[in-house]
């Protein structure tokens, strides 16, 4: 667990120190809500219902 938090405090640095984070922080939420919209139930596939 360490790792991670490691490679994530450091790129969170390189970002500001670069001048990047708005750019990188725009991405991120961009990312996220793709990620709601392609994960809502209306884009499941529909179950199949057996006739009787």
């Amino acid at each position: 667990m360490k790792t991670p938090v490691t490679i994530a405090a450091t790129l969170a640095i390189l970002a500001v120190a670069s001048g990047n984070l708005p750019w990188i922080l725009f991405q991120v939420r961009k990312a996220q809500i793709l990620l709601i919209i392609e994960s809502q139930a209306s884009k499941w596939p529909k179950a199949m219902i057996p006739s009787h």
